[in-house]
């Protein structure tokens, strides 16, 4: 199992230091997409897959636009927080996301700092709305 929600960050991941500059430097994990945040039958992930669906027009097989999207909101932007957590490095970026059919919401994105062969490099772990989008 490689590096992720469970570990093996490494140390020196600051992530203040090193803001997502390219989309290469956020990894595409189809099943954290696919699986978690667009899926509606996931007992987590489920309310968020509804919302992203009926309010930005997002479903399981937009998930790579979705990720573009989402690294293209967070690319270049400092985030709001950042702590350190038993898995690492943590950012949360607060942004505006641009849904597939046009609508604009703000929502927050976590993710986590890893590092891969020396390259410092971003996962998604969950994208939610704003309390006061639902």
């Amino acid at each position: 199992m490689g590096a992720g929600i469970h570990g093996g960050f490494g140390t020196g991941t600051k992530g203040a230091a090193h803001p997502v500059k390219k989309n290469g430097d956020v990894r595409y994990s189809k099943k954290k997409i696919e699986a978690y945040l667009l899926n509606e039958s996931h007992p987590k992930g489920g309310p968020k897959a509804k919302f992203m669906k009926e309010v930005l027009g997002y479903s399981k097989e937009d998930s790579k636009l979705f990720h573009n999207n989402v690294v293209s909101a967070i690319k270049d932007k400092v985030p709001s927080k950042t702590e350190t957590t038993q898995y690492g490095t943590k950012h949360t970026y607060h942004i505006k996301l641009i849904g597939k059919n046009g609508n604009e919401i703000s929502a927050n994105v976590v993710v986590v700092i890893q590092k891969d062969n020396g390259r410092t490099t971003y996962k998604i772990v969950t994208v939610y709305p704003d309390k006061k989008e639902k």
